[in-house]
């Protein structure tokens, strides 16, 4: 695929958010090709959710670069199925690696449903893409960066009727400092997500230090003692 603009910052590079969204892509085509994508798991009660994410970012690609995408399935475990991605330049190079964790929800119930009874047509390989898999990351104990609620609007929710996974990573990026940005780029990027935002929902940013250059960021609800998204960034000085 050629890289659009609308994928692109002001440095005319792909967006995380962008590229968040175009690997969580490519996993319901994937999927659906095996006769588990979105709307086959619809027509049977049941949905995607991606619980963790690992992108370990070499480059982010440029606008109008030509860039190859392409996925596969790890061995299941009882609830979860890990999913891996590289993202290639036209010489072969891999510009980003990013590893994930999916699980399969009734949409009455919602609850995890046991991947045996779903991957029976999925190809399996062993091989991980990234040198680090998506971890648990700790929770943080500073109040909020951003301390005005900010609402969950109708353009940030998806199919499934919750807010789209790639939003919370443009909210959290949003909230970057953006002299910070410009003197500095994005190396590793993991995410947890633990609970699902709405319409209507309030939330507000709490991000803490752990470094110079890593930082963990909650995307929590303003009304409730809960969290939606966990993220940890790290970030190199250019």
């Amino acid at each position: 695929m050629r890289v659009p603009s609308y994928f692109v910052d002001e440095d005319a590079r792909m967006t995380v958010s962008s590229l968040f969204g175009l690997l969580t892509e490519i996993s319901n085509r994937h999927a659906s090709c095996l006769n588990a994508g979105w709307h086959q798991l619809r027509e049977r009660g049941y949905f995607w959710v991606i619980t963790r994410m690992r992108m370990e970012i070499r480059r982010l690609p440029e606008w109008t670069e030509i860039v190859t995408l392409r996925t596969w399935v790890r061995e299941s475990q009882a609830a979860t199925s890990p999913r891996d991605y590289e993202l290639l330049d036209t010489n072969g190079n891999i510009l980003v690696a990013a590893s994930s964790v999916w699980a399969i929800l009734d949409i009455a119930t919602g609850r995890p449903q046991r991947m045996s009874a779903f991957d029976a047509d999925f190809p399996m390989q062993k091989r991980c893409a990234t040198e680090h898999s998506p971890q648990k990351i700790s929770a943080i104990n500073t109040q909020e960066t951003n301390p005005t609620p900010l609402w969950v609007q109708a353009s940030d929710i998806d199919m499934n009727r919750h807010v789209n996974n790639a939003h919370y990573i443009q909210w959290a990026f949003d909230s970057v400092d953006r002299d910070f940005r410009m003197t500095h780029r994005i190396t590793n990027v993991t995410v947890n997500f633990m609970s699902q935002a709405k319409l209507g929902d309030t939330y507000t940013i709490r991000s803490e230090a752990d470094s110079d250059n890593t930082f963990r960021t909650a995307i929590v609800s303003a009304n409730e003692p809960k969290e939606f998204c966990r993220l940890q960034t790290e970030w190199q000085t250019i």
